[in-house]
């Protein structure tokens, strides 16, 4: 994945752990977040046909260890739905002070350039060279257009920011 779109979507979820309304919000924005990672991890393991090893546990066991949690804390399992990427990146750039569409709309491109989509090559690239290859193909050589992807390094920043200014505050809280 594209470095600055990575870290903008670990940034902008812990932005968006730390910005529940209240400690029963944020352990569920944890749990949730901590769930649907083992969820994944269950997914890869029947993938690969991994077992752990002994006294070790599947994904989907912590899967349920983690909704086990989530009830001796007063949280209902049904509220533990999977977050949605773009949900929390629009929340945790609102939260920073940035407008939540530019800042979805640049991880977006760098999503889509590293999970080899086609469509951010004609949007956030521009082209460098054309060589006619055939009476009617081209081929071009593109290059990311760094004046759109700067603006994602920027949030990146901001996000991260953000999150030191909020752990700060959880931190000093305790």
């Amino acid at each position: 994945m594209d470095p600055d779109a990575g870290a903008l979507e670990n940034f902008a979820a812990a932005v968006w752990i730390l910005g529940g309304n209240d400690r029963t919000e944020r352990r569920r924005r944890t749990l949730a977040l901590w769930r649907e990672d083992m969820r994944n991890r269950a997914q890869h393991e029947e993938d690969t046909d991994h077992q752990p090893g002994p006294g070790g546990k599947t994904g989907r066991e912590r899967c349920q260890d983690i909704a086990d949690l989530a009830l001796s804390l007063g949280i209902p399992t049904a509220v533990l739905s999977k977050p949605e990427a773009g949900k929390v990146i629009e929340e945790a750039a609102e939260d920073a002070g940035l407008k939540a569409r530019e800042v979805t709309a640049g991880w977006r491109a760098a999503s889509g350039f590293a999970h080899g989509r086609y469509w951010p090559n004609l949007r956030a690239s521009m082209p460098i060279d054309a060589v006619r290859s055939g009476p009617d193909h081209y081929l071009m050589a593109l290059v990311i257009d760094e004046e759109q992807h700067r603006p994602l390094t920027r949030h990146t920043r901001t996000l991260l920011h953000r999150l030191h200014d909020r752990y700060q505050v959880r931190a000093t809280a305790h």
